[in-house]
């Protein structure tokens, strides 16, 4: 099927969108487009991520989202330098590609003054560079729909080391990125474990928007829920006490690193920060970026994580490193006696 023909079915399937709000099933579109469903699938997901198309789905049926437009906004120049730090950060959370925020990021560049405008325009084309997973878009779309219809997720998930998926079914509350991982979260009560969970959309295999709606408790607080967390472990919380060298301790005073830190200046002038965090493993990776420059006094896990870790790493550069040897190339055959060689 060339180029044309399948351009003017996405049109001719947005015009039977435009003209039904109950929508349509697959099969249906099928056969009114007279094509497979398989093709139909196809252009549904390209109608959504490269057009723009604001399509929902429940139970295999499709319909157009009413438009919800939001009034004129203008910002001033220090609100839109406020928007263009928001937009860099965003870029750092994830590493594949989205027609959804590239849009988002286009709109907005549309309201923003000069020289913002440029910049955030520069950035939705960053996005649109990128890699793009058709799978993961269809999570993230079918997640993001559940959780703004407050509908019961089921998932097929792969957990952290695991080949395996396992279905579990989930309330999602609300959605967190991660700059670490350059990943995207999804939180909530997990009716599997019978406990709040945290799962990540780059692992979701597939998801599916149950007819079941849920209510978030009254009690729910994101922001209380992660206030222990260094990046999106939360916990009961780790007492943790590092010791910084005096060359770096004016790089510690400067920034709050976490809600319950508590600094205290040392004799030698040295600089201690205490404070308690709901995973160390999220936590070693930033103490690690630290190298000689930090001391790990508390926990004793993690002190001794390192101090062998340490060791490893002496022995691995004790000796200079040992590059594979590169393959000898062969040898050009003569050239036969009265003839001349070519360049290839």
């Amino acid at each position: 099927m060339n180029a044309q023909t399948r351009a003017a079915r996405l049109l001719r399937l947005k015009e039977l969108f435009e003209s039904r709000k109950a929508g349509y099933t697959a099969a249906e579109l099928a056969r009114l487009t007279g094509v497979t469903v398989r093709s139909i699938e196809r252009d549904l997901l390209t109608l959504q991520t490269d057009m723009h198309v604001p399509l929902m789905r429940e139970r295999g049926r499709y319909w157009l989202m009413e438009p919800e437009r939001l009034p004129a906004v203008q910002f001033t120049l220090q609100q839109a330098r406020a928007l263009l730090v928001a937009t860099r950060l965003f870029l750092r959370y994830s590493d594949d590609g989205d027609p959804d925020a590239s849009g988002a990021l286009e709109a907005l560049a549309r309201i923003l003054p000069e020289p913002v405008r440029a910049q955030v325009r520069a950035a939705a084309r960053s996005i649109d560079r990128r890699r793009f997973d058709p799978a993961h878009a269809r999570a993230l779309a079918t997640v993001t729909e559940a959780w703004a219809q407050r509908r019961v997720l089921r998932l097929s998930y792969r957990s952290a080391g695991k080949q395996r998926p396992r279905d579990v079914v989930v309330e999602p509350y609300f959605i967190e990125p991660s700059a670490v991982g350059f990943a995207t979260y999804v939180i909530g009560y997990s009716r599997t474990h019978a406990a709040m969970r945290t799962f990540k959309v780059e692992r979701i295999v597939s998801a599916e928007k149950l007819a079941e709606a849920f209510t978030i408790p009254p009690e729910f607080d994101i922001e209380q829920l992660l206030s222990s967390a260094w990046g999106i472990i939360w916990g009961e919380g780790t007492p943790v006490q590092l010791r910084f060298a005096q060359d770096v301790a004016w790089r510690v005073r400067e920034t709050t690193w976490h809600p319950s830190q508590q600094l205290e200046e040392l004799a030698d002038g040295h600089v201690l920060l205490t404070m308690t965090v709901g995973s160390t493993m999220e936590l070693g990776r930033w103490v690690r970026s630290w190298g000689d420059k930090v001391e790990v006094l508390a926990p004793a896990a993690l002190r001794e994580e390192l101090r062998e870790e340490s060791i490893r790493l002496a022995r691995l550069y004790s000796s200079k490193s040992k590059l594979s040897r590169r393959p000898r190339s062969r040898p050009e055959p003569p050239t036969p006696p009265g003839r001349t060689s070519l360049p290839a």
